[in-house]
Order: structure tokens, then C-alpha cells, then sequence
């Protein structure tokens, strides 16, 4: 008994503090960095600190040590052979198969599944768990806490621009000079959905009382504008359309969703309204039908409002439809096809994917001006790794994810109406970014849903108040 009880306690530590450590990450990194060597534009660049992605992993490997320790002390396994665990290991195995006919050896198949899978650690760890809201309670005053806070950046950064953005740390002022508040996070779409979904969690919450009192719209609407100025427009939509979802969900008064959609919408269309957001959405419309109208990329400077002569995602998906058609199936192996492994695996992937030539005159995969350790669509990313076998796959486990929650009779439970909505958000903004693998988003999204499954606010287990999908 003691035993179990240590062991609960540790990991509810361990989970509080990943929380924690993934909302802070890029700005650590930002502010215990140092400079580099000079560009090829002659300015000065800034490395990174390493620690702190070492420190998170380190976190992540800890979480999944202490959670088979207790279950191994509670002895619920059983807990854990669902349906949902079988289709996940189906599609690990389809993953692993795509990584051994693409070429990938075993530590480079392994470390691309832990990134693909991170989050998965957060959400068997919740189960084991099985928190009560007394537990909870610190960990979303915190994480509300940080929210609030990081609003209050982004409007700083909306009504003064560089010098707050000076005044934080950072040297990477590109989304200053586009305008794009990103807080204490290294990328506006990283506040973007972490704001989104806190207030899709406002939102849930509403939707649970018979009146919302003004000061709780204030701070929804503060929030809002925040997710507004970091023109996240993933998030945007992303929120429009939880929303809807938790709407159909609990078929309740359509009020309080009509009353966040305005807001969440009417705040982004005030950011278009601004003279200099305007040209830069123009810009990137006009790579939109640059990008579709065809053509050679051409990449254009870091500092270029438009980002890109051609808009970067449609460019991607047009090449990445050309390499699907060549290996349909299982696509070209884990790793192999941008983000942070395939970088460090091969800083040349884009070159080297098609016939493992290194020929920068003549490469494979043209870049259009983005960054080679990253590919903006998860979904881009994961099809051609894995091809259509891992895509369906990754579909099927979703499906297998949410449906016990959507089949659950406590629908008023405010866990079980928020984590629907965050699965229709992310599947939205899984198209426009590479969230369902970065290091924020899965750890947010698998909280909540672990949160759901394991039902705390009805005071009891999974088991014990969902049908178990054997």
C-alpha cells in the first residue's frame, strides 16, 4: 500500500513537471543559449542551449518507469488491453515494417516511434494514475495561471513589437517583424494552440453552468485575444470547429458556443484588419496561387514578410503527392522524411530521399524557403514516412482513442465533452502543422484525454464508468 501510494505520488510529480517543463521549453532554451558563428548574411546567429530537451526527455522516460511500476503494483493490466492498445500496437508494427523497407536501421526506427509516440507516455500515465480533482486542481490553476500570463505577453508584443520581444531574450525576431506575438514559446502556433486549448477547456466548462458570470467571459475574451495575435490560423479554425464538436456533443444551449465562436473569430478578423497584417496576408495568399499555379520554388529571405515566393505547405504537398505515387504503401521509412530525426539523422534529407544522392544542384525535395528540420503537415509527414497503410492506421487509432468517451452515458462530464472537441481541433491543425508530434501539443492533447479516460470528476476509474472496448 505504501508502496502504491509512492509511486502515485511520484508520477502525479513527474507529470506535473513535464506539463510544466513543455511550457517553458523554447524560451529556456532561448535564454541559456549562447551566440553562434555569423551567417552568411554576416549576422551573428544564436545557439540553443541542449540541456533543456535533454531534461525533457529525461522526464518522459521517468513518467513511463514509474507508470509500469505502478501498474505492476496495482496489477491492472488489464486496464490496459483495449482495443485502443491494439490498434496502437498495430500501428507501431505498420511503422516499424515502413522504417525496415525504406532502409531505416533500429535506433533510427526507434527514436522516430518515441517522437511519434511521446505523448502516448502522458496519456498511460493519466490512466495508471487515476487522479481526483483535489489532485488536479494545482495543476490546472498553474497551467491557467501560465495562460493568463502568456496573454499578457502577447498583447505586449501586439501594442509594442520589438522592444518586448528584445526584453524576453529572444534573437529570432522574425515573428516580430511579422507582427505574430509568441509569448514565452518559440513559435506563434505553439501559443496559438496552447491558448486554444485552454479556452475550448473555458468553453467546456461554461457549457456545464446554468449562467457564466462576466468576469469568466472577461478572462475567455483576454485569452482570445491573445490566441488572436499570435495569428495562429490553425488555431483558429481548429477552435471553431472543437467548439462545434462539443456543441453537437452535448446538444446543450448553443449560447455560450455562439458567444466564443464571435469572439475567437471577431478578434482574428481584427488582426486582418490591420494595415500591415493585411499585406502580409495578401503575400501569402499570393503564394497560395503561386504555389498551385506551379512553377520552380523560389526561396526568398528569412526576413521576407511572405516567407516565401511560394507558399511552403502547398509546395510540400504538391512534391510529397509526387513521392507518395512512387511508394504508395508503406511511403519511405520513419525519419526519412523531415523533422527534428530525420535532420539529425541526415541534415541533407530533402536531397538524398528519392535516390540517396547527395546533389544539391539537382535536389529531390526543393525546400521553398523553409526550414530542413521540419515538414508543416503532420499529416504530409506521417503519409509519406508511413504511406497510406500508416495513415489509415493512424486514423483507426484515433477513432479507437475517442470512441469509448463519445459512447460514455456521462455526457455532462466537462472531460468528456472537452476531449472530442480537442480531437476534431487536431486533426485540423495537424494539416497546417507538424502539432500531433511536436514538443507542446501531444503532451496537452494526451493530458486531456487521459484525464477523460480515467474520469476523475466522476470519482472513479475508467472501468468503472466507461465500457471497456475489448
Amino acid at each position: 500500500m505504501e508502496l502504491t501510494r509512492a509511486a502515485g505520488t511520484t508520477l502525479l510529480v513527474l507529470l506535473a513537471a513535464l506539463v510544466l517543463d513543455v511550457l517553458f521549453e523554447g524560451w529556456v532554451q532561448q535564454i541559456f543559449g549562447h551566440a553562434g558563428p555569423r551567417d552568411a548574411k554576416g549576422q551573428l546567429t544564436w545557439v540553443l542551449a541542449g540541456w533543456p530537451k535533454t531534461v525533457k526527455s529525461a522526464l518522459f522516460l521517468a513518467v513511463l518507469a514509474v507508470t509500469l511500476a505502478k501498474v505492476a503494483l496495482d496489477r491492472s493490466w488489464r486496464d490496459f488491453a483495449t482495443k485502443t492498445e491494439a490498434a496502437l500496437v498495430a500501428l507501431a508494427m505498420v511503422m516499424v515494417a515502413a522504417g525496415l523497407f525504406g532502409g531505416c536501421g533500429p535506433v533510427l526506427i526507434g527514436q522516430s516511434l518515441f517522437v511519434y509516440f511521446r505523448g502516448v507516455i502522458v496519456f498511460f500515465a493519466w490512466r495508471a494514475l487515476r487522479p481526483t480533482c483535489r489532485q488536479l486542481k494545482p495543476i490546472v490553476i498553474a497551467v491557467g495561471v501560465i495562460a493568463v500570463l502568456n496573454a499578457s505577453v502577447a498583447m505586449a508584443e501586439f501594442a509594442f513589437g520589438l522592444p518586448v520581444f528584445r526584453a524576453l531574450g529572444w534573437t529570432e525576431l522574425t515573428w516580430a517583424r511579422l507582427a505574430r506575438a509568441d509569448g514565452f514559446f518559440n513559435h506563434p502556433n505553439h501559443l496559438g494552440h496552447f491558448l486554444m486549448v485552454v479556452d475550448l477547456g473555458l468553453l467546456c466548462w461554461f457549457m456545464t453552468l446554468e449562467r457564466v458570470s462576466r468576469k469568466w467571459w472577461l478572462l475567455f475574451g483576454f485569452l482570445a485575444f491573445g490566441l488572436s495575435a499570435t495569428q495562429s490560423r490553425e488555431s483558429t479554425i481548429g477552435f471553431v470547429l472543437g467548439a462545434a464538436v462539443m456543441w453537437w456533443f452535448r446538444r446543450g444551449s448553443v449560447k455560450p458556443v455562439v458567444i466564443a465562436a464571435v469572439l475567437v473569430l471577431g478578434f482574428a478578423g481584427l488582426q486582418v484588419a490591420i494595415p500591415k497584417n493585411q499585406a502580409t496576408v495578401a503575400d501569402r495568399l499570393a503564394g497560395v496561387f503561386n504555389a498551385i499555379g506551379g512553377g520552380k520554388p523560389k526561396p526568398s529571405g528569412k526576413d521576407d514578410p511572405a516567407a516565401s515566393r511560394q507558399e511552403t505547405r502547398i509546395v510540400f504537398f504538391k512534391q510529397g503527392a509526387g513521392l507518395l505515387v512512387r511508394r504508395p504503401l508503406l511511403g519511405y521509412g520513419v525519419g526519412q522524411f523531415g523533422g527534428t530525426v530525420a535532420y539529425q539523422h541526415d541534415p541533407y534529407w530533402y536531397d538524398t530521399l528519392v535516390d540517396n544522392k547527395l546533389d544539391p544542384a539537382h535536389p529531390d525535395f526543393p525546400l521553398a524557403g523553409a526550414h530542413p528540420d521540419q515538414v508543416d503537415s503532420f499529416w504530409l509527414h506521417l503519409t509519406v514516412e508511413t504511406g497510406l497503410l500508416g495513415l489509415a492506421f493512424y486514423l483507426l487509432w484515433l477513432y479507437f482513442l475517442i470512441s469509448p468517451i463519445v459512447r460514455a452515458r456521462q455526457r455532462d462530464s466537462l472531460l468528456r465533452s472537452w476531449a472530442p472537441a480537442l480531437i476534431a481541433a487536431s486533426v485540423v491543425i495537424a494539416v497546417l502543422s507538424p502539432a500531433l508530434e511536436d514538443q507542446l501539443y501531444p503532451v496537452l492533447l494526451f493530458t486531456v484525454l487521459g484525464w477523460a479516460w480515467a474520469a476523475p470528476g466522476a470519482g472513479s476509474p475508467l472501468p468503472a464508468a466507461l465500457p471497456r472496448s475489448r
